[in-house]
């Protein structure tokens, strides 16, 4: 399910869990009132608890596969004041997201792509679980090394191997931007599902 244990997945929350950029994510990916709202591989939860809290009447589904992840990001949410009626948590990778087809307005990876473990199934589950005119929103750090297993999927931290998955997924209307600040260089894809 998840090549990390609990001191890796501690020592990432120590180090990334809660980025000033996390604060910024539910702007930049346009949370509107009333949004269903996925996010895959959310860690601890630090950007979990920022969508629930953008904006009114907000739900998000949150997956990540390290069950210390999500015990980290139950914390976090029970800190929050969070119901489960705006935020739940499931422990499981993104080839496992189970929705309603049609139901979601936002899917959000930050920082996860790479870590898919069969990328290809997952962005047709997250194809389907959009609405029509859904967005799905992606980041990835590009200055973050790659290392072991997930050198497999690399080329999904980088802007051709981003638009290749969307594209070959059915979505349309890619858009690309880049974000400097000093937590890092991050690479924002958008796109649709016409």
């Amino acid at each position: 399910m998840s090549h990390w244990n609990d001191e890796h997945a501690s020592s990432y929350d120590e180090q990334w869990g809660e980025l000033n950029f996390h604060q910024q994510i539910p702007q930049l990916a346009g949370v509107q009132p009333g949004f269903n709202i996925v996010e895959l591989g959310c860690g601890g939860g630090y950007l979990s608890v920022c969508l629930a809290q953008s904006a009114q009447h907000v739900r998000v589904t949150a997956l990540d596969p390290t069950p210390k992840m999500i015990a980290l990001a139950k914390e976090r949410q029970d800190k929050a004041g969070l119901s489960n009626a705006q935020l739940q948590f499931f422990a499981a990778g993104a080839e496992a997201l189970d929705v309603s087809d049609n139901t979601q307005d936002l899917v959000v990876a930050a920082f996860s792509v790479h870590h898919w473990q069969n990328p290809d199934k997952s962005m047709a589950l997250v194809f389907s679980a959009l609405k029509p005119g859904g967005k799905i929103w992606l980041c990835e750090d590009l200055n973050a090394p790659t290392e072991g297993s997930l050198e497999v999927h690399a080329n999904l931290k980088a802007l051709d191997g981003l638009k290749s998955l969307l594209q070959n997924s059915g979505f349309v209307q890619l858009s690309h931007t880049r974000h400097h600040s000093h937590e890092g260089d991050f690479l924002i894809v958008e796109a649709l599902k016409p």
